[in-house]
């Protein structure tokens, strides 16, 4: 299963692509909890779970598909890139930020460098 959250949802601009791939809609689903959305330098939005004890994120609605996009994607192949302050203070809502945005991006370094395959597993980054 693969949760799309953007512009892949029916109704917005890239969802032809999922139709082009024949891809099979399951039905509408939202986040357990709260997340936090970050928009990478090359406009690659992807969520992150927010930590307990920080005020910001939000429940995210989507929907979700019976296909392993990650895999079309470039699996293990596809890059991810460096982030920096500068990035999480362009892309990162005022409401949303944390007092120390140094500290957010520590957050996402660790939840990319930390990720096992069974976690990428758990969010349907890999089949």
């Amino acid at each position: 299963m693969v949760f799309v959250y953007g512009t892949l949802k029916r109704g917005f601009p890239n969802h032809s692509l999922l139709v082009a791939s024949a891809t099979p809609f399951v039905g509408a689903a939202s986040t357990a909890g709260p997340a936090s959305l970050i928009i990478g330098p090359y406009s690659v939005p992807f969520l992150l779970p927010t930590p307990a004890s920080a005020s910001s994120g939000r429940v995210v609605s989507g929907e979700l598909y019976a296909e392993a996009l990650w895999r079309r994607c470039g699996g293990e192949e596809a890059e991810i890139g460096e982030y920096t302050v500068d990035h999480a203070g362009e892309y990162v809502p005022k409401s949303e930020r944390l007092a120390d945005a140094a500290g957010l991006i520590d957050a996402i370094h660790r939840f990319v460098a930390t990720a096992t395959d069974n976690r990428r597993r758990a969010h349907g980054l890999l089949p």
